[in-house]
């Protein structure tokens, strides 16, 4: 083989071992135990499922704001969801969606600024999961 044949092959393993770990962590998301949400932070938005009621993760959001010194700006709330802006203390934006995902499952999507901000948006996350009680990745 020439050198430039066992180079494309060598990135193609790389490529594919990349792809790879990405499902080995799906897998092992998947596999958490009972009670421990699962997240993912994708395009400046974390988003969490938690195995609890739409109106119980509600308060837990809240409250979660409040122990964290974030001012809640505006709430709405119905049977299909919620939406909750809130503002932290240095300005930046907080915007959290939550939503039904099944009986007694709710879907959370947290984003902090314009762009998002992971560490913040991961900071609120716990604090919610803390309030519900389960663990949080």
């Amino acid at each position: 083989m020439t050198k430039t044949a066992i180079g494309i092959i060598l990135i193609l393993v790389m490529c594919l071992s990349l792809t790879l770990q990405g499902c080995l962590l799906l897998a092992a998301g998947a596999g958490a135990g009972a009670g421990a949400a699962t997240v993912a932070y994708v395009k400046g938005e974390l988003k969490t499922t938690y195995a609890a009621s739409l109106n119980r993760t509600w308060d837990a959001t809240l409250g979660a704001l409040k122990d964290l010194q974030i001012n809640v700006r505006s709430t709405k709330k119905d049977a299909t969801g919620g939406n909750i802006e809130a503002t932290k203390a240095d300005g930046t934006s907080v915007k959290i969606n939550l939503e039904p995902a099944g009986p007694n499952t709710t879907s959370v999507r947290i984003r902090v600024g314009l762009f998002g901000d992971e560490e913040a948006s991961r900071v609120i996350n716990r604090q919610i999961a803390s309030k519900l009680g389960v663990k949080s990745q």
